[in-house]
């Protein structure tokens, strides 16, 4: 029996970060491409259940398996032609997801629904995740959009990115966020920049939580090349889809201190609790701390 449910949120929240999900339907839908195993080859999604769908949401399809090599085929129609064309999924324990590429594809799964393929897996639920993580309190946003890194361009219509003019006023012991969505399960994440006279390209030392790649400025000299030549994404099996900056001392906190370990609980600058062994500036007990 079909259900269309109302928005059901989940929120985590410290320091402004939210993230919302919403069940647009529950059931049981068995998918094969044998008649003889289940009912029907494949399930089209309900009229009207991806109203409001927006660039850069990620669907996800939970789902459990009938045997132990399921096919999963996610399609809509696309363009004026309503062409058949499969979505690029990523599939973990289970759940397949997606994350919307463009204005136009999300107006199309909006207006058109999707259809659920494949062999041998049952539909039982579909999400949408329709906001990624909010900037925390005295965090800028410098860029938004959806870019596809891959070194393979059989995968991604570009294998890198760069930004350029975002960056003015960038000074040492800022904080630039990278926020990404994931396209494979094993994505590289590369964040380059041309330094020195001899614009040398030379790649940051980043961290990396929650699909945020973070980049804390280590140098005048470095801030200010960056502010020139800007910054150039790279990597594998990911998409870029905002770019931040906390700038030092905008927390509220004004002294950073050098610190090996500390008691209490800690926070990136995007909010995010971090474990012991996490280096670089947290907040913890009510102080910016510089661990190392």
């Amino acid at each position: 029996m079909k259900k269309i449910f109302t928005v059901i949120m989940a929120a985590l929240t410290w320091a402004g970060v939210q993230a919302e999900e919403k069940t647009v339907w529950e059931g049981s839908e068995a998918i094969s491409w044998n008649t003889e195993v289940a009912p029907g080859t494949q399930f089209e999604t309900p009229q009207g259940i991806f109203s409001g769908l927006a660039a850069g949401n990620t669907i996800r399809i939970y789902s459990t398996t009938t045997y132990d090599e399921p096919q999963y085929v996610v399609t809509y129609k696309a363009g004026d032609g309503w062409e058949w064309t499969d979505l690029a999924t990523t599939v973990s324990n289970g759940v397949i997801a997606y994350t919307v590429e463009s204005a136009d594809i999300a107006t199309w799964i909006a207006d058109r629904g999707l259809v659920l393929r494949g062999q041998a897996w049952t539909a039982t639920k579909i999400t949408v995740e329709a906001e990624a993580a909010q900037p925390a309190e005295g965090e800028q946003t410098l860029w938004t959009g959806s870019e596809a890194i891959s070194w393979n361009t059989e995968v991604a219509p570009g294998t890198q990115y760069e930004l350029t003019g975002i960056f003015s006023g960038l000074q040492k012991d800022d904080v630039l966020h990278f926020y990404t969505t994931a396209t494979i399960d094993e994505p590289q994440y590369v964040v380059t920049y041309k330094a020195g006279n001899s614009w040398e390209w030379t790649d940051l030392a980043t961290t990396f939580d929650n699909n945020i790649i973070s980049y804390t400025v280590e140098s005048a000299q470095t801030a200010t090349e960056i502010v020139e030549r800007g910054i150039i994404m790279r990597g594998q099996g990911y998409t870029l889809t905002k770019v931040t900056l906390v700038k030092g001392g905008t927390t509220g906190i004004n002294s950073v201190q050098a610190i090996s370990r500390q008691g209490g609980e800690a926070y990136s600058l995007s909010g995010r609790k971090v474990d012991a062994g996490y280096k670089g500036i947290v907040i913890q007990n009510g102080r910016k701390l510089l661990r190392k």
